[in-house]
């Protein structure tokens, strides 16, 4: 019986996580493990992308709410979720304006433990061998899931984005394994949170050249620098 492994994100629309997920999906052997996908929302131009080896988990709504404007997530009866997503807003502006700053990841970390105890479990008759969470807020891999091993991912420069840490720390540690996409990252990161030093696996980004050149061939660029170039020659 093969691995089973997990991969949570929030959508797949264009974006810089999402680019990486698409391109670590396409590089797993799936002679060697199965994998499964689930998304808090079924949208995004790279959905088309996703391998079709992948196992694409059936959309829970409530997850789906967590990010959309909260004038139609309330016109569509989730009356606790937007109470929810209000409060860690407040709780979020009180905290730049505490600490005087600009970016924080503290709002998403707020939204999390706002909306965790509304959110079922994630394929609750499972136990994976690896849960992965890609994008934070962590949460939802580490409360929802039921795996063996847990890892998440690091995206995030922690040298221009305001962490905190005492909210946030509970959530990293929670897992097996912290991933970050470069040496960088990853001395931002141990800035904010040296006590997570032995957790770190650094795995830089993959992209194909099947990827790569499947996504160029999608669109024709030559009417677009011909028609800023006045027609010149190309």
């Amino acid at each position: 019986m093969k691995p089973r492994i997990l991969f949570v994100m929030h959508y797949l629309e264009i974006g810089g996580a999402e680019t990486a997920l698409i391109g670590l999906l396409n590089a797993i052997d799936y002679s060697l493990y199965d994998v499964d996908l689930f998304l808090h929302a079924h949208r995004g131009e790279m959905m088309q992308f996703v391998p079709k080896e992948v196992n694409l988990l059936p959309e829970i709504p409530i997850y789906a709410q967590i990010e959309r404007p909260m004038k139609a997530v309330l016109k569509d009866g989730y009356v606790r979720m937007v109470a929810a997503r209000l409060k860690a807003k407040i709780r979020t502006k009180q905290y730049l304006k505490q600490h005087s700053v600009k970016e924080t990841t503290a709002g998403l970390q707020y939204t999390a433990d706002a909306v965790s105890l509304l959110l079922p479990s994630i394929n609750p008759t499972v136990e994976y061998d690896l849960a992965v969470s890609f994008l934070q807020p962590h949460n939802i891999v580490r409360d929802k899931v039921r795996a063996k091993k847990k890892a998440c991912w690091i995206h995030t420069d922690y040298s221009v984005v305001d962490a905190n840490v005492t909210d946030e720390l509970p959530v990293w540690d929670a897992f097996d394994y912290v991933i970050s996409i470069s040496d960088d990252v990853t001395m931002t990161f141990l800035q904010a949170f040296p006590m997570l030093e032995n957790k770190i696996v650094l795995m830089e980004n993959i992209l194909s050249p099947t990827y790569v050149r499947q996504r160029a061939e999608e669109f024709d660029a030559l009417p677009e620098f011909l028609k800023y170039s006045g027609g010149a020659n190309v």
